[in-house]
Parts: C-alpha cells; structure tokens; sequence
C-alpha cells in the first residue's frame, strides 16, 4: 500500500509535462483507474451497490422510454403511470445505497488518503482522485448493470401483461439514450457521495494526517449535524401536516415522510452510531466480562462505522413496513367504510367507458318495488372559503348526485347536519375537507368545478364515511352546469334500495331492463364487495413487486454493507490474535457488535416506521393505534435482523480464516 501510495503521489506532485486542460483529466483517469484495478477488494462493494443501482434506473429508464414510445392503444400511458412512482421509489433507495457504499469506502482508505497527503499530495488532488476513482467505477459497473436493467424490463413487461394492465401489443421499444441517462443519473449520485467524504478526508493537515489515519476524528461535522436536523425537523413538520389536514393523499404523503426521515436518519448515523455505543457499550460491559470492554471501546471509537451500518438495514425495516401496511391500512378502512356506507340492494353501472344516460336515475326509480334510486357522477371540485372567489383552497373528488333521498341509499355517517336532501344550492364536506377548509355546518363558500367558475353555494353537512367515494357532495344539476363542452353528459352509477320484501322482483326488473343493454352492468352488494377485493387484489400485487424489488435491492445494500465494514478489520483481528486473543474470543467480540448494530438498527427502523404508520392511522381513521398483524411485524424485523446477524457471523469467519502474520501484511 505504501509504494502504490507513493506512486500516486509522485504522478501528483511531479507530472511529466505541465498539467493543462484535458492532460490532466487523462493522468487522473489513468491514476484512479490503477487505484481501483489495485485496489479491487477495497471498491468491490461500492461497485456492487453501483451495479445494482444502475439495474434499478436502467429498468425504469428502459420502461418510460419504452412507454413514451408506444402508442395509447398499445398501452404506454398505464406503463407510465406505473413506472413513474415505482421509479422514484427505486431512485431513492438506489441512492441512498450508493451513497453509503461510496461514503464508506472513502472512511476505510484513510490511511491511504493520510499517506498521500503527507507525502505532499495537495487537498484539491485528493479530492479529485477520490472523484474520479468514483467515476471509473460508475463507469465499470455500466454494462453489468444496464444488461441486468434490459432484463428487469423485460421482466416487468411480461409480469405487467400478465395481469392485464397492458396488452400483449406493448412493445419493449428504447433507445440508447434511455440507459446513458440511467448510467448519467448513477454518476452524479456517486460524485454526490463522494464530495462530503472526499472534502473530509482531504481537509486534515498534512503533519496530523497519519494520526487522524490511526484515530479516526470523534467530532462530528457541524455542517452535517445542522443538515440532518434541518431534515428532520422537516419530516417532524410534515407528519405534523398530515396530522393536521389528513385527506386522501396521505397514503402518498407517508412513502415520502419515510424518505426523508431516513435521509436525516443517514446524515445524523454518526450521533445515531455515538449513542448506540454508549448505551450498548455499557450492556456489553456487563454481561461479556472478558470481551465487553473491547466491545464498548470499539463501539464508541468507530461510532461512524457503526452509524454508516445501522443506516442500510434501518432503511430496509422501516421503507418495507411503511410500503406494505399503508396500502393494508387504507384498503380495510376503505372496505370498513364501504361496507358500513352502502345501504342500497343493487348498484347499476357501465362495463365500457360510456357512462350511463341521465335519464337512467329516473327510469330505475319508476320501477315497481323501487324506494329509492340515486345516480352519482365523479367530478372535481375545490372549495374556496371566505368572499374570495379567485383564492385558492383545498381540492379534491366530488361526487354530484341526483334529486332524491341520498340517505336511503347511502349512510355517510353525517357527523353535523342532515343529507336526506340536498337543495339546489347545498353540498355536503368531507370531515378532513372542511377541517382543511375552515368550513363549517351553515357557511356559505365558494365552490369551484371543472369548467373553473365558481359557484357560491352553502354546507348543509359535514360527514364521515368518504374514503371511496369523494370529500364533496353537491347536486347533479349543479355539476351539469359547470360541464365542459366536450364532455358528455352521464351518470357513473345508480344506486337502488327496494321496498322491504321487494328485492327480487327489483332484481327481475332490473335484469330484464339491461338485458338489451350489453355494457350496463347490475350488482348486488356482494357483487359489489367481490369487485372491491379483487380491485385490493390487484393493488396490492402492484405494491408486493415495489416490496419485493427494494427490499432486495435494500438487502443487497445491507450485506454490502457489513461485508466491507467486516472485512476492513482483518488487521485489527489479527493484531488482537497477535497479541493474544483467540480466534473464539474474537468471534465472540464481533457478534457482540453484530448484535448491537442489528439492535440499534432495528430499533431506528422501527421508530421511523411508528412515527409515519401513528400518524396516518390517526389521519385515516381517527385512531393513533394502527391494528397491524403482529406475524408480518414479526417476519420484517426478525427477517431483516437474522439477514444481518448472519452475514456478520459469515464475515467475520471468512476473516478469521487467514493466519495473524498473513493476515495483517494483507491488510497492509
């Protein structure tokens, strides 16, 4: 190590002709290349996490082109709109792994960088060797990487068509600018990895730089401190918004929350690993009297290593618990409200895109046996508090429904006022859409619709049960006035009570009304629940892929991880056999660590994990308490801890292998 650190720094100090323009770029590409290509153990996880990453954009990349591509019939906007949240998920954790693999292998050569800079390596040189060493590994990891992400695609088409969301016409049509992007995309999340750790390893005095090399700095950055605070008092302020305002857009609100208290969670690892050290240390010094006192000392050492461990494997707890019990969540509260909402016997609707004709509340109505019959059109609405009519409010799915008893067909659990008929210039609000609007039982607001006039209109209720269904009721006749003029004029659904004791012969009525009409579609409430469970069905397969992609991904990132954190100390190990330890006690010593990391870890990931899943149960049901399976709880956390266990019991055996004399000239 030494004479290759030599080397780098004679080509450093002594070029051969003066450096200028793009003679330079060529001497630092030849140099970081020799390093990495010389030092293959060192950048073998950083290249594992940039490949794996690469995959992950390079298969989005490859899809949104592709769907770009394609023409609407042959699929490409359902492509799109799957791929695009699918994507940015996979952005973030493909980053955030990145980062940390990078951020690592910088910390594990400091006594290399030390060396370099005592010997006269300046820290700007330091700095851009440490950037283009980053560089030629994104680069090297391009072909693996966009071979495996051609492949993913391909496997996510098949997978899409399978279910039915596109059809066997969609074609897996890109273009090579669709993975240089993906490739360029990997390269800046890896020059953003490398700049703080690079700027730190570079910064430290010539004269004190093998000292800091052999002691690693126990201060923690200010800049990082305050950046990681600033992130988290923003995600403490935006699951405070959520709280607050609730809505139908916090099942989107909690993935984000997640990312960006795992990103504070990442900046702050060295105050997180610090505080693990001190609480654990203490715990290994009481019950391993022989190896607990190295334990706590190695713990408060290299709190940073300990942090930058903790960091990939609380991600892993906490995105999968977060990314498989909010879609649970929102699902059985919405077949909760569904089934407490729906008080009429049969639903009509359409099977096509043809909507059902106005008149069709109506006929239905007329029929013998029929109570009541009430038809609903999805629309959009925002309401507008105040006397400002051009002010901006909260928005969100409407529902415009025709004359007649509303209550009869439909329980909405009004929680102020009645809904047993709407007046020609009455609407009924959500709970979280007049808590957002600061709209009360009696207001008179503003309501603008689809064709952007507004309306001024009164709130006659505020009710309850609207998942499903929409945050605003107002009258059919109403809507229809505020119709663009290319859009048709339809009903989405009518629903239909019988009299008592009349429910077959309104379903012989009903049947023999459709029978010439092949798109109307009749449902029971069974039916109508059947078709509910396979829509959550389908859904949750959606979100079951999105599980299982990152959690491998996050799980390669976790072995990753602890493999180079492992395999860094060989030298130590063998120092400690050396000076007399057993192999026994050694492995004895690093399961210790192993399970303070793992504890630590999980104990983050599921602190994040609470925090979002408290705060949107609170938001989706009013109760801070989310009912979740204590089996799955079990399956995230003991899975994700036994994974990380054992790669440090493998590792660490894999290091114990070598002899002590062999093993530290290695590591020399």
């Amino acid at each position: 190590m030494n004479e290759h650190a030599g080397t780098e720094a004679d080509r450093l100090r002594h070029p051969a002709d003066p450096p200028t323009g793009g003679r330079v770029i060529g001497v630092l590409l030849r140099l970081a290349w020799s390093t990495v290509r010389t030092r293959k153990v060192s950048f073998a996880g950083s290249f594992v996490a940039m490949a794996s990453a690469q995959a992950l954009v390079a298969t989005c990349a490859v899809l949104l082109d592709a769907g770009a591509r394609a023409a609407p019939a042959q699929g490409g906007e359902e492509v799109m709109s799957f791929v695009v949240p699918f994507g940015l998920t996979c952005l973030f954790v493909s980053a955030f792994a990145v980062s940390g693999a990078f951020s690592l292998s910088v910390q594990q050569r400091t006594r290399e960088v030390a060396l370099l800079r005592a010997v006269g390596a300046t820290p700007r040189q330091v700095r851009r060797m440490i950037a283009y060493e980053a560089f030629v590994v994104t680069v090297a990891a391009a072909v693996p990487g966009c071979g495996l992400g051609i492949l993913l695609a391909a496997a996510l088409r098949a997978w899409l068509i399978h279910q039915g969301w596109v059809p066997d016409a969609f074609p897996l049509d890109f273009g090579p600018w669709s993975l240089a992007i993906a490739v360029a995309i990997c390269c800046v999340t890896a020059q953003l990895a490398v700049r703080s750790s690079g700027r730190r390893a570079s910064r430290v005095r010539a004269v004190q730089a093998l000292g800091e090399a052999a002691v690693p700095p126990r201060r923690v950055g200010v800049v990082r401190t305050s950046l990681g605070l600033a992130v988290l008092a923003g995600g403490v302020w935006g699951l405070a918004a959520i709280d607050e305002w609730g809505g139908s857009d916090a099942a989107n609100s909690a993935v984000a929350m997640v990312m960006v208290l795992m990103i504070a969670v990442s900046l702050l690892g060295p105050w997180i690993g610090k505080l693990a050290g001190a609480v654990f240390g203490v715990a290994c010094l009481m019950l391993l009297p022989v190896t607990g006192s190295l334990v706590r000392a190695n713990l408060s050492l290299r709190h940073r290593r300990l942090g930058a461990a903790v960091t990939p494997l609380a991600l892993t707890v906490a995105f999968a618990a977060v990314a498989l019990f909010v879609p649970q969540m929102k699902w059985h509260e919405l077949e909760r409200q569904d089934r407490e909402r729906l008080l009429a016997d049969y639903l009509v609707g359409t099977t096509g895109l043809e909507g059902l004709p106005d008149s069709t509340a109506r006929t239905v109505g007329d029929l013998p046996g029929v109570a009541a019959a009430i038809g609903t059109l999805g629309t959009h609405a925002t309401v507008l508090a105040g006397d400002d009519p051009g002010g901006q409010g909260p928005d969100g799915i409407a529902q415009a429904v025709t004359d007649g008893p509303l209550n009869q067909v439909l329980d909405l659990a009004p929680a102020h006022g009645g809904l047993d008929r709407l007046g020609p210039r009455d609407i009924a609000l959500s709970r979280s859409m007049a808590r957002r609007a600061h709209a009360a039982v009696g207001d008179t607001v503003w309501l603008a619709l689809d064709d952007n006039r507004t309306e001024r209109v009164r709130v006659a209720a505020v009710y309850t049960r609207d998942r499903g269904l929409g945050e605003v009721i107002l009258p059919r006749r109403m809507a229809a006035a505020h119709r663009l003029p290319d859009e048709p004029s339809s009903l989405d659904t009518v629903y239909v009570r019988a009299l008592p004791g009349r429910q077959h012969d309104v379903a012989a009525q009903l049947a023999a009304l459709t029978r010439g009409r092949p798109s109307w579609q009749v449902q029971d409430r069974s039916a109508h629940r059947a078709e509910a469970r396979r829509q959550q069905d389908a859904s949750m397969t959606a979100t079951y892929l999105l599980l299982t992609v990152v959690t491998v991904f996050t799980s390669i990132s976790v072995v990753n991880t602890l493999v180079m954190t492992t395999m860094e100390r060989t030298g130590e190990f063998a120092l400690l056999r050396l000076v007399g330890s057993t192999r026994t006690q050694v492995a004895r010593m690093m399961r210790a660590e192993n399970a303070v990391t793992v504890l630590a870890a999980l104990l983050v990931g599921a602190t994040v994990a609470g925090m979002v899943l408290t705060v949107f149960s609170k938001a989706l049901t009013g109760s801070p308490y989310p009912a979740l399976p204590a089996a799955t709880i079990a399956l995230i956390v003991g899975g994700a801890g036994l994974l990380a266990f054992v790669t440090g019991v493998l590792t660490t055996c894999i290091a114990l292998r070598q002899g002590p004399a062999t093993a530290l000239n290695t590591a020399e």
